[in-house]
């Protein structure tokens, strides 16, 4: 287990399923976290939520150290460890944003997973629609490296090179 100031962060325990299926049922956070539409998970999810954990390269459940209060989850994944390459992950109960919890777990998680993996660059995917996410993200060193343009349909309309204007750009080839 590993500590800051206020937090607590401690491997995936089986009982943490019901915090994790709780916090994605949550439509606060499940519309920055995915873009499907918007709708209550199923119980067979938990499942997957767990397995998710137990593969994840690092794997925090964030706790708060005050109270005990299970806070929210933060993860490092490596798909290619040659490359030295992974990708960050945070979720916390909609209790906690604003209060600075998500600066202080992603500064910790990201450092550990530089310091430990010896890792080269981390990275992320966020929605446009998550400001306050990006002004963290910003701050905390990322730069945007690309913008994925009409990927997915949320909150009644295109978040995500389309068709048309790659054949505008690429006169000469065809469809």
């Amino acid at each position: 287990m590993f500590d800051t100031n206020r937090l607590l962060f401690r491997g995936f325990q089986d009982g943490d399923v019901e915090h994790l299926f709780s916090l994605r049922n949550d439509f606060r956070v499940q519309r920055f976290m995915t873009g499907r539409p918007l709708v209550p998970q199923p119980t067979k999810h938990k499942e997957f939520l767990g397995t998710n954990a137990e593969v994840a390269t690092i794997w925090f459940s964030i706790i708060l150290k005050e109270t005990g209060e299970f806070v929210g989850n933060c993860s490092i994944r490596m798909t290619e460890p040659k490359d030295r390459d992974a990708t960050f992950g945070i979720a916390l109960y909609p209790k906690f944003w604003g209060e600075g919890y998500e600066t202080e777990a992603a500064r910790f998680t990201i450092a550990y997973a530089f310091q430990s993996l010896g890792l080269q660059r981390a990275s992320l995917t966020v929605l446009a629609e998550n400001t306050a996410a990006i002004a963290l993200y910003k701050k905390l060193g990322f730069t945007v490296e690309g913008t994925i343009r009409r990927a997915h349909w949320g909150e009644g309309r295109w978040q995500g090179v389309l068709e048309e204007e790659w054949y505008e750009k690429n006169q000469g080839l065809s469809k």
